[in-house]
């Protein structure tokens, strides 16, 4: 099982809630090392963060739960390529309501216990996969990084939804920092978890469910500019390369060396 994982990313502290103003949110992203290039967070401390607790059990003036991630920002391709089930390659095209990962879509019965785990708020984003011209002699716009990522996404599947923990749902929102947002029009490398790897119990499985398909749990990304370079936070580094290191990771480790 791969749960802790995702824990790790993505929960770590347990939740102390807010009322009114934010004071709470997920984290940041996992990677691993390699002297050279710099660019994806290792997470080493998450702090959940609140304001005093509202005395209104129903939070009627709204709920803001704010998680803060301390990320180390070298790149460390034999990490990445246990860390998760699959990498893509493409443009953001959409950007879908945000939802409570509850089954019917709406806030939790109990903030205090329930929030941000089993429960927390996610929002989805279409990806249309595709190749900068600058990477297709490299790799195609899937790469499956295990068996698992293999058999879940087809490699001429041609769009996926990413879910990235955070989000605002009515009054209620989940605050993700220090990750930078996702937006239509970029172009990204983001490494995917399969959320069934994660929580394989299958009272889970509506939680990853959109109107545009199933969604993948997204975490480290990368940012890819026109000019072939590859961006995270103030991180420049050569995308060509990033990625060829990638690739060398995983030959290794599925060759067994």
């Amino acid at each position: 099982m791969r749960r802790s994982v995702l824990l790790a990313v993505i929960v770590a502290m347990p939740l102390v809630a807010a009322c009114g103003a934010p004071d709470a949110g997920p984290v940041g992203d996992v990677t691993d090392a390699s002297p050279e290039v710099v660019a994806s967070p290792e997470v080493t401390e998450v702090v959940a963060t609140a304001a005093a607790r509202a005395t209104d059990p129903g939070w009627s003036d709204g709920f803001v739960l704010t998680m803060n991630g301390h990320d180390d920002p070298t790149f460390r391709p034999e990490r990445l390529v246990n860390a998760f089930d699959l990498f893509v390659i493409g443009s953001v095209i959409e950007e879908l309501p945000a939802r409570w990962t509850t089954p019917d879509g709406l806030r939790p019965a109990s903030l205090d216990n329930e929030v941000p785990h089993p429960y927390t708020i996610v929002t989805p984003f279409v990806l249309e996969l595709g190749v900068p011209d600058y990477l297709r002699s490299l790799t195609n716009a899937v790469i499956p990084l295990n068996e698992q990522g293999a058999a879940k996404l087809a490699a001429d599947a041609t769009q996926v939804v990413i879910l990235i923990e955070g989000g605002t749902v009515g009054k209620d929102s989940v605050v993700n920092l220090p990750a930078e947002p996702l937006m239509p029009g970029q172009s990204i490398l983001i490494g995917l978890l399969d959320p069934q790897s994660i929580e394989p119990d299958p009272a889970f499985e509506h939680q990853f469910v959109t109107d545009a398909g199933p969604g993948w749990w997204g975490l480290t990304r990368f940012f890819l500019q026109d000019d072939g370079m590859a961006t995270f936070y103030d991180q420049t580094l050569p995308a060509k390369e990033m990625v060829s290191r990638i690739l060398d990771e995983l030959a290794r480790k599925t060759s067994g060396r």
